[in-house]
């Protein structure tokens, strides 16, 4: 080892036989056990009686110091209440201090070698500072508790154990005197129940009173580590105030706590010192100590904050500036990696996930709730004729729901809310793909103010590298062709198949509250689910159109639809735009072209469609403004001016943002020779549903009776009791003469105003097809005067001839005619019968329909004439009296064509009689207008309904009609 002085000199100072020894004993503990040794060598064999061990016992008894005894536990509790046994939890570290007596007493209070520094070092090197500072409370109420205690106990026992102490010297001073002390045993000296009595006395003295006296022993070691302790509370507090700041949000107080405690570590490391310098002191120990146990509690705090921040920071929406106050703690408090890069990968990675999702999603729900419109029983007459109605109900409050039943509704609210949750520039994924885009840009240009953390350790995460914003814009445009790609698939392609994924669980967003929930129209899972074969209907090809649509909702719905999906359109190529693809606006062009097409053939098929159903708009009631018609044109005419207003929206999606027009291009002649076509058919269509309403009665109660409307169930409209409004639908003649005076009506007034708004709407002039309308207008008219005046001719041409060519017809010979034949008055009294039912049912018609009779009649006439030849005076003056008779009668409805006829039956009459007949027709003309004038004057109360009104073409036409009826 080198100098044997030094070597001699090393083991004597550590009391060592060999320099290696392979255990260590304690100085303290051999020094009282060669103590022990010295006193028992020196001690007699009545030791039991002298004065030092009665002393010695009794100092124990009445709180002396124990250590003088030598009386230390094997174990005692934690004097800072956290354990109930130091020794277990020394064990559990792997210390010896079981078998090794001096090292378990450096951790024991109630040694003279406790350390309370290895105490605190080895003990509670894992205590938490809130468990370190309950421990400080505790240990301060316990050292004054026991003092209070043993006073007490010396106060009250004092007296006791002097008079103990006296009595016991007095009787061993008299044993000693005796002279037996010599001869006899001490066991046999009379003291040995003195001796069990002390015993016992000793062995109550330290059960009872024995935590209170080793309390005063420990009392030194307690109030030196109390000490310690509140001269660090601070540093002990401060885990708890970050807990309590995290607690409370409090991120700026955070902040502060957790640098002021790195300020606290860094100083008591740099009180210590390292390597060959001077020794450190106890008390920058003792703060070193406690330091590093508060900056391990303060680490394992600020770990856990840092791990929930970086989760909450992942699942931080756009909106908002939560996503730059959590950025700002973590850069704040120090971070290896990137939290803007990883927020701003954990937005792309969402916003991928929750288009798929959500378009997926949408589709399967869509479809779930298609397939039960087909399952559905169809709209009853009086249900569709109540959703066409709809239009002339725009007092309603929300019109928009009677536009149809309520589940095609239901579908186009489940459609128009989907693609509002994907396209919605201000509350759908693409409002947060354009915020998202915003927030990066910000990021890329450095143009957000963020903390550069501790020793500006967090100033490298300032700025994105490069190939990151390189990769992060490529991110972004692949997100808008993504939304681009659901929207072709929505608008292009058929209906899903497989609806499974409708009852597999999801997982759920912020963002799931904009998709549909548990909605009554959506069936369970099971056998109410309908199959695949469902799909089979005409409208199999547009999975975004309801099954059985009418063009009122279609029109309705599919504008905000476009427009919803124009404006997320010009929204995403400005934002793309700025991103240096050119390129991609001519992407969303061709998408918002094909997809407004694809709408406007499936609004126009239920344009025809509804077209069609217009018959079930006629419930025979006559229109508060004008009698002669019923409310049908009227109706018809809101009807068809509300679709051509959809249709113009969807065409020209004048209400998109066109902030890039390049993005909406302007529609094609296609397009619009289709609508064109489509509004041409949709007239027709209706005339020529006016004209099956005229020839069949349609009773929608008797075709509902088979049929039950559960989508919309609506009252019947028209009353079944005639008013002032109603008409007797069953009638054949009425419906054919209001749809007449309907037709009139339509053609003077409606169809030309419809023909101007659609020009107007689409900026196109209708020259040819107005005149294919009207011509249609006028076969549907001559088609159905023909059907209401043909039994009319008929009959009055059997009468005519009936009566011309009867045997009784000619005035007996040599007589003249002085009165019309029956056959006249006949033909005349059946049109008296015509006029009543016109008038009462539609006044316009009664002037074209009885001049078109009496030229009917002319002809007859003339016919007749034609088929006697020849005419002596008598029946050529009869002849004329029958013809005359007629057209005075029936002079208000003469017209060019009628008077041509009376001319020819003139003409006829001329030609088949004589020159002696002749001239006495000429002599006779006096005399016959006299017979003619009195014949007028006796049926004049028959005939009065055909004589002219005065100012009648000043009178409107519920006048006309009023005065008609009582002419009638």
């Amino acid at each position: 080892m080198g100098d044997p002085r030094a070597e001699a000199a090393l083991l004597k100072h550590y009391r060592l036989q060999n320099p290696f020894p392979e255990t260590w004993s304690d100085p303290i503990e051999e020094a009282q056990i060669i103590q022990r040794q010295q006193s028992r060598a020196s001690t007699s064999r009545y030791s039991i009686l002298q004065e030092e061990g009665v002393s010695a016992s009794l100092r124990g008894l009445v709180g002396g110091d124990v250590y003088s005894t030598g009386v230390i536990p094997e174990d005692e509790p934690d004097p800072l209440g956290t354990t109930g046994s130091v020794v277990r939890v020394l064990g559990k570290k792997g210390l010896p201090v079981r078998d090794n007596v001096r090292l378990r007493n450096r951790y024991l209070v109630s040694s003279k070698t406790f350390s309370p520094t290895a105490f605190l070092r080895d003990v509670h090197a894992n205590t938490p500072s809130p468990a370190l500072q309950q421990g400080l409370n505790y240990l301060s109420t316990s050292i004054a508790q026991k003092s209070g205690s043993l006073k007490l106990l010396v106060e009250s026992n004092f007296d006791r154990f002097v008079a103990a102490k006296g009595t016991i010297e007095g009787v061993y001073k008299e044993m000693k005197g005796d002279s037996f002390l010599d001869k006899d045993r001490e066991s046999e000296w009379g003291v040995g129940k003195i001796r069990g009595y002390l015993n016992d006395a000793g062995a109550k003295a330290d059960e009872v009173f024995g935590p209170a006296m080793r309390g005063r022993g420990r009392e030194e070691g307690l109030r030196l580590a109390l000490a310690v302790l509140e001269k660090h509370r601070a540093m002990l507090e401060m885990p708890g105030n970050l807990s309590e700041c995290i607690k409370r949000k409090d991120y700026e107080s955070l902040i502060e706590e957790y640098q002021k405690a790195r300020s606290f570590l860094e100083g008591s490391r740099k009180l210590v010192p390292t390597g060959n310098m001077a020794p450190a002191k106890e008390d920058h120990i003792h703060q070193l100590v406690i330091a590093e146990n508060m900056w391990a509690e303060v680490t394992i705090v600020i770990k856990d904050f840092k791990r929930d921040t970086w989760k909450r920071l992942a699942e931080c929406p756009t909106e908002g500036n939560l996503h730059m106050e959590l950025i700002g703690i973590l850069l704040e408090l120090g971070v290896d990696d990137n939290p803007v890069w990883l927020w701003l990968l954990s937005r792309y990675d969402y916003l991928k996930n929750r288009i798929t999702t959500l378009f997926e999603r949408s589709r399967v729900e869509i479809e779930v709730l298609r397939r039960k419109i087909v399952e559905a029983p169809p709209p009853t007459p009086k249900s569709v004729a109540h959703h066409l109605r709809s239009p002339s109900r725009r007092a309603h409050v929300d019109s928009s729901k009677s536009l149809d039943t309520h589940l095609i509704t239901s579908f186009w609210e489940l459609v128009y809310s989907s693609l509002s949750a994907l396209l919605s520039p201000l509350s759908g994924l693409v409002g947060e793909l354009l915020s998202f885009q915003k927030t990066a840009q910000s990021f890329i240009d450095g143009d957000n103010l963020l903390p550069v953390g501790i020793d500006d350790q967090s100033r490298k995460h300032h700025r994105l590298e490069p190939d990151d914003a390189r990769k992060l814009q490529e991110g972004i445009y692949e997100l808008a062709l993504m939304i681009r790609d659901c929207l072709v698939k929505f608008y292009t392609e058929p209906p899903v198949e497989d609806i499974s994924a409708m009852y597999s669980p999801i997982p759920e967003t912020p963002l799931s509250a904009n998709t549909p929930g548990q909605d009554p129209n959506f069936p369970p899972p099971g056998p109410a689910v309908p199959g695949a074969q469902a799909q089979k209907d005409e409208d199999e090809a547009y999975a975004f159109v309801p099954p059985g649509t009418n063009s009122l909702s279609g029109a309705h719905y599919m504008s905000k639809i476009l427009v919803l999906t124009g404006n997320a359109s010009v929204a995403i190529c400005e934002m793309v735009s700025r991103l240096g693809r050119a390129d991609f606006a001519e992407r969303f062009r061709a998408m918002v072209s094909g997809s407004r097409e694809r709408a406007v053939v499936a609004v126009c098929a239920a344009w025809l469609k509804d077209a069609g159903n217009c018959k079930f708009l006629e419930d025979w009631t006559r229109a508060g403004d004008n009698r002669d018609v019923t409310r049908m044109p009227g109706l018809f005419g809101a009807f068809e001016r509300e679709v051509i207003s959809g249709m113009q929206a969807i065409v020209y999606l004048d209400k998109v943002v066109r902030s890039d027009s390049s993005v909406i291009p302007p529609p094609s002649a296609k397009l619009l020779s289709h609508v064109r076509e489509q509004f041409v058919r949709s007239l027709y269509k209706s005339l020529q549903g006016m004209v099956e309403n005229a020839k069949t009665p349609l009773d929608l109660d008797a075709r509902d009776g088979d049929q039950t409307d559960l989508a919309s169930p609506v009252t019947s409209v028209a009353p079944r009791n005639l008013t002032a409004y109603s008409v007797d639908s069953k009638d054949k003649n009425v419906r054919i003469l209001l749809t007449l005076s309907n037709l009139q009506l339509l053609r003077n007034d409606v169809v030309p105003e419809l023909i101007g708004v659609f020009e107007n709407a689409f900026s196109v002039k209708l020259t040819d097809e107005s005149k294919t309308i009207r011509d249609a207008q006028s076969q549907i008219d001559a088609q159905l005067f023909e059907e209401y005046t043909k039994p009319l001719v008929s009959s009055l041409s059997d009468t005519i001839r009936l009566g011309v060519l009867s045997p009784s017809w000619p005035p007996p010979p040599g007589k003249l005619a002085t009165s019309v034949r029956p056959y006249i008055y006949t033909a005349l009294l059946s049109l008296v019968l015509v006029h009543s039912q016109i008038t009462t049912t539609a006044p316009s018609l009664t002037h074209p329909i009885l001049s078109y009779l009496l030229e009917a009649i002319s002809g007859e006439l003339l016919e007749a004439f034609k088929q006697r030849h020849r005419f002596s005076l008598g029946e050529l003056l009869q002849a004329a009296l029958d013809v005359e008779f007629v057209n005075q009668t029936l002079s208000q409805y003469n017209t060019p064509r009628a008077s041509e006829l009376q001319q020819g039956v003139y003409v006829e009459l001329d030609r088949g009689s004589d020159a002696e007949a002749r001239l006495g027709l000429r002599e006779g003309l006096g005399g016959m207008k006299k017979i003619l004038g009195e014949l007028r004057g006796g049926s004049r109360a028959e005939f009065l309904c055909f004589r002219a009104k005065k100012s009648s073409s000043k009178k409107t036409p519920a006048a006309v009609a009023g005065a008609a009826t009582a002419e009638g």
